[in-house]
């Protein structure tokens, strides 16, 4: 399985290519004979980043949206523009309206274009259960509460019926690919909380190991620039510690956060930088 970072916070410390960074991630993804896309980033960027690395986004198969927040899904528009086969996959919530507030009073839309639905509803499929959408390739949703929620969560809103409520993240879903009998999971931000998210997958694959986790931790904030306290993150890394498995994160980690992390997790915790070609055996 190859993984190719279109899009992310940081870029690779050699940038051979010239890449550009900016806040949000986007997967290019090898998986057998398929090319998968998880999440757009906030623009076309992706795109761009994509002609430098030598990537042909119009061999893409199918398009995974983790949730329904513009640094993930922002740059879709500009995906159907190019790619003209590509199924979209997304959770049925994520076309709601979502909003942030963070030291104002003025809501801020997050959310996805609500256009493109009606534009290109032949290709935009929404799923409300774990779905299959090809051999080895799930979308599982619906994740448990065991471990809490990042506080960040609480500067982000939903709006329903014309007023703000906060945002349950129940348009958040997760993928799952099966390769040589082994897991690996791709989350967005992770926003219910990356170890609910592994708990979910465990009680699909009750018998499967997880050999790799691709996703944000969020539990830094870049508007605010606040991160989750210190006894979270103590909690959050105790349980990855245990783990037999790598994560690979970024974007809503933080570089504080990570370098706290891997002080414990070593090898087992690895950056995501735009650029950068990950291969998982």
């Amino acid at each position: 399985m190859k993984i190719a970072v279109l899009a992310e916070n940081s870029v690779c410390q050699t940038n051979s290519r010239n890449v550009k960074s900016e806040h949000g991630i986007s997967l290019f993804i090898e998986f057998g004979e398929r090319k998968i896309l998880f999440d757009t980033g906030q623009s076309d960027l992706f795109i761009r980043n994509a002609i430098k690395m030598g990537i042909d986004l119009s061999e893409i198969d199918y398009v995974i949206i983790s949730h329904g927040h513009f640094d993930r899904g922002g740059g879709l528009k500009h995906f159907l523009n190019l790619n003209r086969k590509a199924k979209v996959y997304l959770h049925r919530l994520a076309f709601h309206k979502f909003y942030t507030k963070i030291s104002t009073l003025i809501p801020y839309y997050v959310g996805l274009d609500q256009k493109l639905f009606n534009q290109y509803a032949e290709r935009i499929h929404f799923i409300d259960k774990d779905t299959s959408i090809d051999q080895d390739v799930l979308l599982v949703e619906g994740f448990p509460s065991g471990f809490p929620q990042p506080e960040a969560n609480k500067a982000l809103f939903e709006k329903l019926d014309k007023q703000l409520i906060p945002d349950m993240f129940r348009h958040e879903l997760a993928m799952v690919l099966t390769e040589h009998d082994e897991l690996v999971i791709f989350s967005g931000c992770s926003h219910s909380g990356i170890m609910n998210i592994i708990e979910k997958v465990r009680s699909v694959f009750p018998d499967e190991k997880i050999k790799a986790v691709f996703g944000g931790l969020h539990i830094h904030n870049p508007i605010s620039k606040k991160d989750e306290t210190p006894a979270y993150i103590a909690k959050l890394t105790a349980e990855m510690q245990v783990m037999n498995l790598v994560f690979y994160t970024g974007h809503c980690t933080g570089e504080a956060n990570f370098r706290s992390i891997r002080e414990k997790l070593g090898m087992k915790i690895q950056t995501m930088n735009t650029g950068e070609l990950i291969l998982v055996r």
